[in-house]
């Protein structure tokens, strides 16, 4: 487990460095205020926020997420909820590793796999991307996944439980994976795991229907848009484990239910490019978990899966700054302070649509909110900084004169 941890550490350290540096570049969308707002707000009660003018735990059943509001409370600022992130995803890897461990796979390629995960787009990604729910999921599945297979129920319907609470996907993936386990593992367990997910589905259900509102989801429809897209998504999936998940022969089609929402979601195409978001977690989760059996099946598969995963990350496909050719952001820190002085502000605040990095900071105070009108004089910024020499001089004080969202514009 050693070599697991110094990675988990490696990572946490590497993303809680990169995404510091994105948010005070002001990248962030609207989510991570309206995360860090709903957390601020519900110290008084409420999950209203500013950005989508609804208590959140109407647009989606994440009550799980008030556990974090006495840690918000303490440290009330964008960076808590980042860290907790990271280390969300940071801490499933030794999770991962001792589930493998569990299933008989020697130590030495199950802490092949643990870092393996680590460096898959989708871990990455996630650890990137604005915060969200789904950030638990690996570590919440993983952890349950080691309960039942030390057939421990208790534990792993409080894990269950926690997984419920993070959104209403999550429900019928629990009750999904809780009826296979009783088809085909332990029945007991398996059938606790349904009930459990039917009576979230039927309280969350009376709760909407009591306020006269719906969920936040997409509409679903038979078209498949960028066919060869979602091959590229799976492939990305699977490429990090050298395609050991593969091995588990038919269970692999237990995923397809995570598979088919991204497939055929509507109109919110999911292009492979997106492999790192937070919709890809479940499936992330789910390909790691699959990747434990193959490895038990066929240990070989351990002595490819670091040179797999650095191929997919630094030359096939990686959303943030590792890839070669990116760096950080050249932060512009008068931006910066303004937005940390609208945070500080006693006066309300209403921010244009187009300034969600800037709410993204200044959302700790609930008297601020993003304009949900869109904004007109929005500029779309590059994605990445690809200029080695400008991040450098900026380190020295030297910040370009034109920047566009923390890339410098020539």
């Amino acid at each position: 487990m050693r070599p697991v941890w110094w990675a988990a550490g490696v990572f946490a350290a590497v993303y809680v460095a990169l995404d510091f540096n994105k948010l005070y570049a002001l990248r962030y969308g609207a989510d991570l205020g309206t995360f860090l707002q709903t957390l601020v707000n519900l110290q008084h009660g409420s999950s209203w926020n500013n950005a989508e003018y609804l208590p959140h735990f109407q647009v989606h059943d994440s009550w799980a997420l008030a556990l974090l509001t006495p840690l918000v409370a303490l440290i009330p600022r964008a960076e808590t909820l980042l860290a907790v992130q990271v280390a969300a995803i940071a801490l499933a890897a030794p999770v991962l590793t001792a589930f493998a461990c569990e299933l008989g796979v020697a130590p030495a390629a199950a802490s092949i796999l643990g870092i393996a995960y680590l460096l898959t787009p989708s871990a990455q990604g996630v650890a990137f991307d604005n915060f969200s729910e789904n950030a638990f999921v690996p570590l919440l599945s993983f952890a349950g996944a080691l309960a039942l297979r030390r057939r421990r129920l208790l534990p792993a319907l409080i894990f269950a439980q926690l997984l419920l609470g993070l959104k209403e996907d999550e429900i019928l993936f629990v009750a999904w994976f809780g009826a296979a386990c009783a088809l085909w593992w332990d029945r007991r367990a398996g059938l606790a795991l349904v009930v459990l997910a039917a009576l979230n589905g039927a309280g969350y259900w009376l709760v909407e229907s009591l306020h006269g509102v719906r969920p936040n989801d997409p509409h679903y429809g038979l078209a498949v848009h960028d066919v060869s897209g979602k091959f590229t998504l799976v492939s990305l999936l699977l490429l990090p484990f050298a395609l050991a998940p593969l091995a588990v022969g038919r269970w692999l089609l237990l995923a397809l239910p995570l598979l088919a929402e991204i497939v055929f979601m509507q109109p919110w195409n999911y292009e492979a490019s997106r492999v790192g978001s937070h919709y890809s977690a479940p499936l992330l989760a789910a390909a790691s978990l699959a990747a434990a059996f193959g490895l038990r099946r066929l240990p070989g598969f351990a002595r490819w899966m670091i040179p797999c995963a650095l191929l997919v990350t630094l030359v096939i496909f990686n959303e943030t700054d590792l890839r070669p050719g990116r760096w950080p952001y050249v932060v512009d820190w008068s931006a910066y302070a303004r937005a940390v002085a609208i945070r500080n502000s006693p006066v309300a605040v209403t921010l244009p649509r187009g300034e969600e990095g800037v709410f993204a900071v200044a959302a700790a105070n609930p008297r601020v909110r993003l304009d949900p009108r869109r904004d007109p004089h929005f500029v779309a910024c590059p994605g990445y900084d690809t200029d080695g020499a400008a991040f450098f001089a900026s380190l020295a004080g030297h910040v370009p004169p034109k920047l566009c969202g923390g890339v410098p514009v020539r």
